[in-house]
């Protein structure tokens, strides 16, 4: 599977197991990832390569709630 057929894929699963808190949308090497969390909203990265989640980046260096933790907890069978 190619980088952007894994990509589509990951970010369907993300919006079906965890919307309506998160909502992503996939590019060429990465996933964009716009959180709805309790302290406003959120926007993070997921870096991908090679069929695989290489890094979470958090746009805003922000302070994460219970919600940023169920986001790393789906990304860890992808990594």
């Amino acid at each position: 599977m190619n980088t952007i057929a894994f990509n589509q894929q990951l970010s369907d699963k993300l919006n079906e197991v965890l919307n309506p808190t998160f909502y992503s949308t996939p590019g060429k090497g990465e996933i964009t990832v716009v959180a709805n969390e309790k302290k406003g909203l959120r926007e993070y990265r997921i870096i991908t390569k090679d069929n695989k989640v290489v890094d979470l980046i958090d746009a805003y260096n922000s302070e994460h709630d219970a919600d940023y933790q169920k986001l790393v907890d789906f990304l860890k069978d992808y990594r």
